[in-house]
């Protein structure tokens, strides 16, 4: 039969009216902190604010908390140690406090070694092992001078003959313990290997230090030079020269030589400013995170960054405010798989920078006062401004006591960078959020709609119920609530926003540890270029 024409409708049919809203999809920025790039040319998987989430491959997860493990001492805790010894059983966590030394292992801190002698508080340690196998800490401070600890005859004074008693720091290389004077270009080193006391030589490394100052610290550097793998002695200076020596006996020029002297900027004056990193020596500078491996290579420079240059246009400005406060740290936390740049406070608040150790990426730490650091059994631990000590990125709440009250849920805060949704040219008028979460608890979230470079914070904190997991064999049946598997939780939230470019900006409340944000959806309607 022959083909009809149909008859127009008269008036447009509802489906086939123009879409007004249009929809996409954002990853979550699990590139991290990004203070380089320009705003304009950022990668939508970086972050422009991301506090107490992790950036990892998977998505962004909400940091873990912290819980206090040894009740307050009476005087602030300046120095925090540990001693791992040959057996587990005898680890012990210590504390500088009030001049003395503290056992605080367990939950009552017991007063281990009164009356040191140290002038400021901060200690600098390192462990030994003993050709008999037993494992020692070597301990130093100004004007306390030298100590040793062993697990069976507790903390001795050590003296050997010639070395001074203001000693800064103390390390360990190829089998002879070394010290640093305070405040000078001397450094000691004692006369027999592979023993704790006896006598002290003196070794001037003032020709070294081109820039001025005193020797900061000593660092003992496994590389593999192409000859095998050898150990070097890394002279470090408090202006940013850096010596590096190779050989055996110091005594002998045959054998003991200086390979190179390099800069990295000053470094902070108070606190551990480096550390080892996989086959590699990590230091703290002015310059930022320098790896020494990229530094003796001569890839360290403006046009080949190190690790930090993502952060290095906030953290340079903090190490040369904040050098001389006390006090720095930089610790790699394994069980995390992250690193920790621990600053000083800032007007009493404490912030730290933390860099994902398997991806590069970093975010910032809020809301956990930490005063100094240590790592025992592979935990996190840090002393508090309220003079307690704490495990730190540990269970799902912040704050916990040792009775398992009174914390807090985790509350993260994170602005990804902006995005111009392929229309750059247009205005767009944003009207929803839907983020993707995956955890084992529904989040408390308040987020906005931040557009044309804008920063605002979002208001108030978001609702969170932190009920915890019952714990099986103590909980109640039919009462206490069990934890679940993770599940997927999202849902639209109403913003408003005009601009050409727009980045969400969220503040979440939910469970540390388990929290992670996948994705989010916006949802906007778009309009003419004027």
């Amino acid at each position: 039969m022959p083909l009809v024409a149909v008859r127009p409708f008269k008036s447009p049919r509802v489906s086939a009216a123009t879409q007004v809203s249009m929809m996409t999809s954002i990853p979550s920025p699990v590139g991290g902190l990004n203070f380089r790039d320009p705003i304009s040319e950022m990668p939508i998987t970086d972050a422009m604010v991301m506090d107490n989430f992790i950036p990892q491959r998977t998505g962004s997860l909400l940091r873990k908390g912290w819980q206090y493990s040894c009740n307050v001492l009476d005087v602030a805790v300046t120095s925090l140690f540990s001693y791992n010894a040959a057996d587990s059983a005898d680890n012990k966590l210590f504390a500088a406090s009030g001049g003395s030394i503290w056992d605080v292992t367990g939950e009552d801190a017991v007063e281990d070694q009164a009356a040191t002698g140290s002038t400021d508080g901060i200690w600098s340690t390192t462990q030994f092992a003993l050709a008999s196998g037993e494992v020692v800490l070597l301990a130093v401070s100004p004007g306390a001078g030298y100590w040793v600890y062993e697990a069976t005859s507790g903390w001795t004074e050590t003296t050997p003959t010639n070395l001074p008693t203001d000693l800064l720091s103390v390390a360990v290389w190829k089998n002879r313990v070394w010290f640093t004077e305070n405040k000078t270009s001397t450094v000691w080193y004692l006369e027999d290997i592979d023993a704790i006391d006896g006598v002290a030589v003196a070794f001037e490394m003032g020709s070294l230090l081109r820039n001025g100052g005193s020797v900061r610290g000593l660092i003992n550097w496994t590389l593999d030079s192409g000859f095998g793998v050898d150990d070097y002695l890394v002279v470090v200076g408090t202006e940013g020269d850096i010596g590096v020596w190779a050989g055996t006996d110091p005594t002998a020029a045959a054998t003991f030589g200086l390979k190179g002297v390099w800069y990295v900027g000053p470094v902070p004056s108070i606190g551990r400013f480096f550390t080892a990193y996989g086959g590699d020596v990590m230091i703290l500078s002015e310059l930022g995170l320098v790896p020494m491996s990229r530094l003796v290579n001569g890839q360290f420079s403006e046009i080949q960054p190190g690790p930090s240059s993502k952060i290095q246009n906030v953290l340079s400005p903090l190490i040369v405010q904040y050098r001389d406060n006390p006090s720095w740290d930089v610790i790699i936390v394994p069980n995390s798989d992250v690193l920790i740049i621990k600053l000083p406070p800032k007007n009493n608040t404490y912030i730290q920078y933390a860099m994902n150790v398997n991806t590069g990426s970093w975010c910032s730490f809020s809301n956990m006062p930490m005063v100094c650091t240590a790592l025992l059994n592979g935990q996190l631990y840090f002393a508090t401004d309220d003079n307690g000590i704490a495990k730190g990125l540990y269970g799902e709440q912040d704050g916990l006591t040792i009775e398992n009250t009174d914390g807090s849920a985790v509350s993260g805060d994170i602005q990804g960078a902006f995005n111009a949704y392929d229309m750059p040219g247009r205005l767009k008028k944003f009207t929803m959020v839907r983020p993707v979460f995956i955890t084992t608890k529904a989040p408390g979230i308040k987020l906005r709609m931040n557009t044309q470079y804008s920063f605002t914070g979002v208001p108030g904190t978001p609702s969170f119920n932190a009920d915890l997991a019952s714990e099986w064999d103590t909980a109640y049946w039919n009462i206490a609530k069990w934890s679940g598997t993770s599940n997927t939780y999202e849902n639209f939230f109403g913003v408003t926003g005009l601009g050409y470019f727009g980045a969400v900006r969220m503040r979440v409340r939910g469970v540390g540890g388990s929290t992670t944000l996948s994705s989010y959806h916006v949802s906007y309607e778009p309009g003419g270029i004027m």
